[in-house]
């Protein structure tokens, strides 16, 4: 053989075993693979979260409230609407309000906690209470008395208010706390006229004395018809509260120096 042909066949040779040391990079279609720690993963695709709804309150309608309203006489209007426009005032919200006439602080004071009674100062008003305890302050209005708490929990109890309108006065109270519980109630002469812990849910506005009963519509739910707009309940407890004791609530009361410990409940 040849020395040309001798090393042609040696190239033969060589390129197949080349060849030959490529096949384990091929797959069984003779593709080349790439190593599997070089292939990108496919991305996952992101979930978009879905949106939680909100809740919208049915609107309600206040065709009856409207009607209510411009069926009132003049002066309970006029209450009304002092009422509620007064209660953007925070001063003038949540608490207990107690009006009566014609009293004295000192008489409102002994009738509604005794004659024994301490006074604490309003600087150490704030370390002297806890989550059994408010207190009441009292101020002198024209010749009626306006008392108030803030939670609206240390209301007095019945006998309490009807001592306070012992003697020919007239006494009122008025509530509203976190829960939205609004309390109306009033005595004359020492004995209860009406009284009710969510007047604006009686069973029927019959069971509201007539002198105050076009006030209490405005605020009045009927158990038995649709859901319809109402005025402020506890708006319309000052109102009616006004209206039978001649005594206007004022934020004043919350800036006296002496106020008086009761529990609360107040029992």
């Amino acid at each position: 053989m040849r020395s040309g042909g001798r090393r042609g066949y040696a190239v033969v040779l060589l390129l197949g075993a080349l060849a030959v040391a490529g096949c384990g990079e091929q797959d069984s279609s003779g593709v080349a693979q790439e190593p599997a720690s070089s292939q990108t993963p496919t991305p996952t695709p992101t979930e978009t979260p879905t949106p939680t709804p909100t809740y919208e309150p049915p609107e309600l309608d206040r065709t009856e409230l409207d009607a209510n309203l411009a069926a009132l006489s003049p002066g309970d209007r006029a209450l009304v609407d002092h009422y509620l426009h007064v209660r953007g005032d925070d001063r003038l919200g949540e608490g207990t309000w107690i009006v009566a006439a014609p009293l004295t602080v000192a008489e409102a004071e002994e009738r509604l906690l005794g004659p024994d009674a301490q006074p604490v100062a309003a600087a150490e008003l704030e370390a002297r209470m806890d989550v059994d305890r408010s207190a009441y302050a009292f101020l002198q209005v024209g010749d009626g008395v306006v008392a108030w708490e803030d939670t609206g929990f240390a209301d007095p109890p019945r006998r309490l208010l009807a001592a306070l309108s012992e003697g020919g006065a007239v006494s009122a109270v008025a509530t509203d706390n976190i829960e939205a519980m609004t309390r109306f109630g009033y005595a004359r002469d020492g004995e209860i006229v009406f009284d009710a812990f969510e007047y604006a849910f009686v069973d029927s506005l019959d069971e509201v004395p007539a002198e105050v009963r076009d006030l209490a519509r405005l605020a009045w739910s009927d158990p038995e018809g649709p859901m319809v707009e109402t005025a402020s309940w506890s708006a319309v407890a000052q109102a009616m509260s006004e209206k039978v004791t001649g005594v206007r609530a004022t934020p004043a009361v919350q800036d006296v120096d002496e106020w008086y410990a009761v529990p609360v409940p107040w029992a």
